[in-house]
């Protein structure tokens, strides 16, 4: 009997062993103390994840390169205060207005159904619904994601421009977005 608690005893101290050199942040959070969990925060863990992130290539990857999160106080005009999440990604930036060669058959109907107008961007990476900000463009302007583009296109957002000479005035940049969800 004796030497079946021997070696559960040794095996589960094997096993933390090897859980506490080879575990992923966060597994064994649970069982530290708050200053140890503490110490890990200020060990720069966070700057680490924020320089591998901004040092990441924006361009030839399959996802858009997510630059930072934020949360935000909102303030309502009832008084009330709530939180929205923010997060910055480096996308492609082009804009497209309602002619046949750009669009389908129906130029002046989004995917979403809705008619185009001022304030509404096709993008694949995101729902319907999504608002966005294109700060260096536009300031505090929010857009609406209401459209689509070609599949080939996953890591990019068209603004919809009423003249074919502000679209090709614009043409195509590598800008921060915002999203607000």
């Amino acid at each position: 009997m004796n030497t079946r608690k021997q070696i559960l005893v040794a095996s589960l101290i094997a096993i933390s062993f090897i859980a506490t050199t080879t575990a992923q942040a966060g597994f064994l959070d649970w069982f530290r103390s708050p200053a140890t969990s503490s110490e890990a925060t200020n060990r720069g863990s966070f700057d680490t994840l924020y320089a591998s992130v901004k040092n990441s290539p924006a361009t030839g990857s399959e996802h858009p390169t997510l630059v930072a999160n934020s949360i935000a106080a909102i303030s309502s005009p009832t008084g009330s205060v709530s939180k929205t999440i923010r997060k910055f990604y480096m996308v492609e930036v082009s804009a497209y207005n309602s002619e046949v060669g750009q669009t389908d058959d129906s130029p002046f109907i989004t995917a979403k159904g809705t008619h185009v107008r001022d304030g509404i961007v096709a993008a694949n990476m995101f729902p319907f619904g999504t608002a966005l900000k294109i700060p260096a463009l536009y300031g505090d302007k929010i857009f609406v994601v209401e459209d689509r583009m070609n599949t080939r296109y996953q890591n990019n957002v068209d603004v919809w421009l009423e003249s074919k000479a502000d679209a090709r005035k614009l043409g195509r940049r590598l800008l921060q977005i915002e999203v607000i969800k």
